[in-house]
């Protein structure tokens, strides 16, 4: 070996032989100088050829030959002989071609006989003890206890009578009414009163119509010859009218009454049962 500081040449000694490289055949020593990982890989890769090989040690190579039969297997028994089929019964001849087929008679389907339906009860209804009025469309009423405004009021018919007793009565037969709160004093033949504005207008429901608005009474009261609008009893009637819209009250328009001036307005509360307020009924046209 050259030595470039001397000039000189030096021979190269060779280094002893390692107690490994003496055990391991020649060629196989330089799989020592690989690092530790390639060396575990390549120990794992060998391990697992050898366990591969090993498990199919005694094998047949041929994978396509037939498996040896098997000595644990015990023969299964015969099967019972199948029961003979039943004896059929000879299918129909056809008739020959260009015959026309026959087919059975038709029957009708039964009829079902509709259930008996129990024949419904007429609900009694209020039978009418007076004439009504019945009043074209205005489109400009005079109204007010000045003739202060004006409204358009369109056509209806209102009751010439109040409701008297037995026509209320009628309607508390029939469970669409309660009973007023007290007796009356003209008979059957006299105006109901002692009824708050809800029972007023049950029964005018049960009639069929309604209870009248407060322009709708006063626009039929100015009539000329309606005098029986007037009240010549001294009892007010209920209408479908709020007193005051503003007022935060539920007060309701009555009028009529002892000063029989049809302009003249009161109020009462719709609970009220007062035995000089009555009512009478309209519907619209």
């Amino acid at each position: 070996m050259h030595d470039p500081r001397t000039g000189a040449t030096r021979r190269r000694t060779r280094r002893p032989a390692s107690r490994v490289e003496r055990i391991l055949p020649h060629g196989t020593t330089g799989a020592l100088h690989l690092p530790m990982r390639t060396r575990l890989s390549a120990l794992a890769a060998l391990a697992s050829v050898l366990l591969v090989a090993s498990a199919h040690a005694g094998e047949d190579d041929d994978p396509f030959a037939e498996p040896a039969p098997s000595t644990d297997l015990r023969p299964l028994p015969p099967l019972p002989p199948l029961p003979p089929l039943p004896d059929l019964a000879p299918l129909p001849e056809l008739p020959p071609l260009g015959l026309p087929l026959t087919h059975a008679p038709r029957t009708a389907p039964p009829t079902e006989t509709p259930p008996e339906t129990a024949t419904p009860t007429a609900t009694p209804t209020a039978t009418p003890t007076a004439t009504m009025i019945s009043l074209p469309a205005v489109a400009s009423a005079t109204l007010g206890q000045y003739d202060e405004y004006k409204r358009a009021i369109p056509a209806f018919s209102i009751d010439a009578d109040p409701v008297s007793v037995a026509a209320f009565q009628r309607c508390v037969a029939a469970g669409q009414c309660t009973r007023p709160s007290c007796a009356a004093s003209h008979g059957d033949d006299g105006r109901v009163t002692c009824v708050d504005q809800a029972q007023a207008k049950s029964y005018c429901a049960f009639a069929g119509e309604r209870l009248p608005t407060e322009e709708e009474w006063e626009h039929a009261a100015r009539q000329t010859g309606v005098v029986r609008m007037r009240s010549t009893d001294d009892a007010a009637e209920w209408t479908s009218s709020p007193y005051c819209f503003f007022c935060g009250k539920d007060d309701q328009v009555v009028r009529g009454g002892p000063a029989r001036n049809p302009a003249l307005r009161g109020w009462r509360p719709p609970a009220t049962h007062d035995a000089s307020v009555g009512f009478r009924c309209a519907r619209g046209e």
